[in-house]
């Protein structure tokens, strides 16, 4: 069967930005921001290192003692991503709210970022909003992006797609990617703004150009559909590539149906295997769904009925809603049925899933 494809998304920015260190930190306009002040957070605990830490380390360590918000955001960003010290997301996020108490709008947005995945602290939208506000306010552009996002869905802050279309615009202006990436989106889904398909591609471009993955899936989905450019398999395909390389989950699963269907790529039914493979195994459920049908009607593998009840449970419990869930619980039910016809004829127990 033919499987939807995967459509254009907002996606949330990317939420590592430039540091940003600023004298003082202003009062909030009252349309960008929720509160008066910064949320107070714990300082960071005592110092979790290696024995011998680096000087950079070391120096970023005492210069933040000192009030330099710029080290206290810098050694943030070590915490997060364990360079020269254990990964530790508590520390990571006491140190990105101390720097943005100090007037770092850099380390303002990491807060928000932070509170909004519940990375090393309990997960709170309201203060996500607010950290995102004080950064768009301090001219943090990725601030402004990632605030408009919880404008979108409502988190932290009443629904408001034309409030959050401002804020892209904003946040693409004054330089983030993310911003042009989602202002691209909005355009393309109509949402705050009327639809055109023809700024959408613009914006995307230029995001693609400065290797926003997201964007150069986005760009593949227009010109896979035709959608504000002239149609193009073979330029859809390379952008989903770039895109799957990148751990794009939803451009693996587009670029496998491309090559599966032979759309300007080679048709090649062992790489669209192996691209559904990728895409599942980064968590698109449509990918798992057509691995699942693969093995359980056995086109282009060795047919396998516990492998496709696998991936079939799979593709329900990552996405219930996904565009193939009807027909994902039929064939579920069919190959769980076909699965208790072999074990009674083995005269066997069933098994279960796996």
């Amino acid at each position: 069967m033919t499987l939807p494809w995967k459509p254009l998304a907002l996606l949330l920015a990317a939420h590592i930005g430039m540091a940003d260190a600023a004298a003082s930190l202003p009062e909030p306009q009252a349309e960008e921001a929720r509160a008066e002040t910064v949320p107070a957070e714990v300082s960071p605990a005592g110092a979790q290192t290696t024995d011998e830490p680096s000087d950079q380390i070391g120096s970023s360590r005492s210069d933040c003692e000192n009030d330099d918000a710029e080290a206290c955001s810098r050694l943030g960003y070590m915490y997060l991503e364990g360079d020269g010290v254990p990964k530790d997301d508590v520390q990571s996020i006491a140190l990105f709210a101390r720097a943005c108490q100090l007037g770092n709008f850099t380390g303002c947005t990491m807060a928000g970022f932070a509170y909004s995945e519940g990375r090393g602290v309990e997960q709170s939208h309201d203060r996500a909003a607010s950290y995102y506000a004080f950064a768009c306010h301090g001219g943090e552009a990725t601030g402004c992006s990632n605030l408009g996002l919880a404008y979108i869905a409502g988190d932290g802050v009443p629904k408001d797609p034309k409030r959050a279309v401002s804020l892209f615009r904003k946040a693409c202006d004054e330089g983030a990617t993310a911003g042009c990436a989602n202002l691209g989106a909005s355009y393309s889904l109509g949402k705050g703004i009327s639809r055109n398909q023809q700024q959408a591609g613009r914006l995307f471009q230029k995001a693609c150009d400065a290797d926003d993955q997201h964007a150069c899936y986005n760009l593949g989905v227009l010109y896979r559909d035709g959608l504000g450019v002239r149609r193009d398999d073979k330029r859809a395909a390379a952008l989903f590539e770039q895109s799957c390389r990148a751990e794009d989950a939803s451009a693996c699963g587009n670029l496998a149906m491309l090559v599966d269907d032979g759309r300007g790529v080679r048709k090649d039914r062992q790489r669209a295997l192996m691209l559904f493979e990728q895409g599942c195994s980064l968590g698109e459920a449509e990918s798992c769904f057509s691995l699942g049908r693969a093995y359980q009607e056995g086109k282009g593998v060795a047919r396998d009925t516990d492998r496709a009840i696998e991936l079939l449970a799979r593709t329900l419990k990552l996405d219930p809603d996904t565009d193939s869930a009807v027909a994902a619980k039929k064939a579920l039910a069919i190959a769980r049925a076909a699965r208790a016809a072999e074990t009674k004829a083995r005269g066997g127990m069933p098994s279960e899933d796996r």
